[in-house]
């Protein structure tokens, strides 16, 4: 059976146009269903699936031209996640950052310049060698690969009230020349609950401004060698919130 690793090469080498692998997010997932109609509690934007390359600019945080959608409420505890339409396209990272928004302001005139937490981190899948004669120089595979949607429990400790949450798709294919990592990001806007146990809420973070977040050159963004021959992989930004979550090697899909 042929690798993962040789699908993708095969699959960019083939001459299909790059954009047929490109994706955006346009609905959300509460619960095992989608919500609403696209875009209805995704702000629309005007970048289509094409990808950003800046981290420096502000249209980092929810896309170019990301306009104010409805929000959608939701109970911490919940499990979210995102369509991804129509498909994860490259090599690479899904992760997902959340801003609480602040008093007295609602989602739909937030415009993310408060703190991000980084919540979910859905990386390289698990070694496909599970021999004796498996070892760390073995080619990296990705938990991503082509993935539909993609879902993640919003901790019980998620304090009551709005925030942005940033879906944010890393594609690796050209990372190894600097710049050329391309960010595939989407913002829902939702209204949290308090969960069964609103005793143990507690505030995300630690909390990175976008943008500012990343850089150019941070690992993880910019990698070492052609993205073919990785053999480990650390993904970028802050530590995930709560304290303790895992990243993720299996994607929950719908």
């Amino acid at each position: 059976m042929l690798s993962k690793t040789l699908l993708y090469t095969l699959a960019l080498a083939g001459g299909a146009p790059a954009a047929l692998a490109h994706w955006t997010y346009s609905q959300l997932i509460v619960n095992d269903e989608v919500v609403g109609e696209p875009w209805q509690y995704i702000r629309p934007h005007d970048n289509g699936n094409a990808p950003l390359t800046d981290p420096n600019a502000t249209e980092f945080r929810c896309n170019a031209g990301a306009q104010a959608s409805q929000t959608y409420t939701v109970r911490a505890g919940d499990e979210l996640g995102f369509s991804v339409n129509d498909h994860f396209g490259h090599p690479g990272v899904q992760q997902a950052y959340l801003s609480r928004v602040p008093d007295g302001v609602a989602a739909a005139d937030y415009d993310g310049s408060g703190g991000w937490a980084r919540v979910y981190s859905l990386t390289t899948a698990p070694r496909s060698n599970s021999s004796d004669n498996s070892s760390d120089d073995e080619v990296l595979e990705w938990a991503t690969h082509n993935i539909q949607s993609f879902r993640f429990p919003l901790s019980p400790a998620t304090p009551p009230g709005e925030y942005l949450l940033r879906a944010e798709g890393l594609a690796l294919h050209a990372a190894h020349k600097p710049g050329e990592a391309q960010f595939y990001v989407s913002c829902a806007q939702i209204r949290v609950e308090a969960g069964e146990d609103a005793a143990a809420s507690a505030e995300p973070g630690p909390l990175l401004d976008i943008p500012g977040m990343y850089r150019e050159d941070d690992p993880g963004v910019l990698i070492p060698v052609f993205w073919s021959y990785l053999t480990n992989y650390t993904a970028p930004g802050p530590a995930l919130w709560p304290e303790g979550t895992a990243e993720q090697h299996v994607a929950k899909e719908l």
